[in-house]
């Protein structure tokens, strides 16, 4: 769950924003009917508002949604917006939207239930002849020599003071970062950029990706890492930006993927490069599986590297290690477990959180001194097992 903070940052991304904000005001008419779904503090629905929109329906499911309220209402906006509390997916609009505006992605497109939720709202709200914004995700990846990106994964893990850390630096070569390519530029590439996917959100259905192959020439001597992902936008036709290594300034919000091998590779220039790469959404979740082989451009039948590697593998060798430990604890309740299953007891509802608060605070007055701080306990209480 995202914070002021997050907030912030995304409303400081100007690659992000300025971008977003003039394919709104392209796209808005003084008719429009817009649907701004992920609002958090309803940054593009003020915006939508401001350019002119006749409504504005926009749907968050975190607490944020009504500090926004208010900012609309300070604006002079609140007429014109209506927020909800809730998922898209769990809504049916009033009247259809010309306009879908949303920013579910996480450092890559695929991510959690952002396209299901894009597919649900392109059949269910968007007029005939809508915009969707944005409208497309171009998804692009490249081996890189980027012994710094690598370093930063595996260096904690790497016999700090001469001691074996290597179970834990196995699930760390199956895992994918977005914190460690910032710094990752095109001169650091040793193959041209290769189209992996292409999310065309008009018509996509699939959330998950199976590209079986993709088959590349090293153009450059080097030392193989990993593999940058990362994708370029079109908010709308024209309209967009790229999160790309030849790319200046890039979004600090989105960042890129780096898929480490599980051990450097030498690379010589002419070098047969494969590699492999699925993604599925399982549950609320993308598991990530990538499979590189590197033929010897000298003799084809020399193999220099040949990797299966998944987050399913770090996970269940993660569970592996934790789940004899877990299984042997015995855990009591703690107060604010007590509290819990009281507040649980009283969602029947009919009961306000109000009412369930001054219940809170009679059976626990020592638990909490403010019945706001009771109030905020029983509501976050409420939105974990609501309905």
């Amino acid at each position: 769950m995202y914070d002021l903070t997050d907030y912030a940052d995304m409303i400081a991304d100007r690659v992000r924003m300025d971008a977003y904000a003039l394919a709104s005001k392209a796209s808005i008419k003084p008719d429009s009917v817009v649907l701004d779904i992920g609002t958090g503090p309803g940054i593009h629905a003020l915006l939508a508002a401001k350019f002119g929109a006749r409504k504005v329906y926009a749907i968050e499911p975190n607490d944020v949604v009504h500090l926004a309220r208010e900012v609309a209402s300070v604006n002079g906006f609140g007429d014109r917006i209506d927020f909800c509390q809730d998922l898209s997916t769990n809504m049916t609009l009033p009247e259809q939207a010309d306009v879908i505006i949303s920013d579910m992605r996480g450092s890559l497109p695929l991510y959690g239930k952002h396209i299901p939720t894009i597919v649900d709202a392109r059949e269910r709200h968007l007029a005939k002849g809508g915009f969707l914004i944005p409208g497309l995700d171009v998804v692009w990846t490249a081996l890189v020599d980027s012994r710094a990106a690598y370093k930063e994964m595996i260096n904690p893990w790497s016999k700090p003071y001469a001691l074996s850390m290597e179970p834990i630096k196995r699930t760390i070569l199956n895992s994918w970062s977005n914190g460690v390519s910032d710094r990752i530029r095109a001169r650091h590439l040793l193959t041209e950029p290769h189209i992996w996917t292409t999310v065309d959100y008009f018509s996509i259905k699939d959330p998950n990706v199976n590209n079986s192959g993709i088959v590349q020439r090293a153009t450059r001597d080097g030392k193989a890492h990993g593999w940058l992902v990362w994708f370029d936008t079109e908010l709308i036709p024209d309209i967009g930006f790229s999160n790309g290594p030849n790319v200046e300034k890039i979004s600090e919000v989105y960042g890129r993927g780096f898929f480490p091998l599980l051990e450097p590779i030498p690379i010589t220039e002419g070098d047969t490069v494969n590699v492999s790469l699925h993604a599925e959404l399982i549950g609320d979740e993308y598991e990530w599986r990538w499979h590189t082989c590197v033929q010897s451009q000298d003799d084809p039948d020399v193999i220099k590297a040949d990797f299966e590697q998944s987050t399913t593998i770090a996970k269940t060798h993660e569970n592996k290690l934790i789940a004899p430990h877990i299984s042997n604890e015995r855990p009591g309740l703690g107060s604010d477990g007590e509290v819990a299953v009281f507040i649980l007891e009283k969602l029947d509802g009919e009961t306000s959180v109000g009412r369930i608060a001054q219940q809170v605070c009679q059976a626990f007055p020592d638990r909490f001194s403010e019945p706001s701080k009771a109030l905020f306990f029983v509501h976050e209480i409420a939105q974990q097992f609501k309905d």
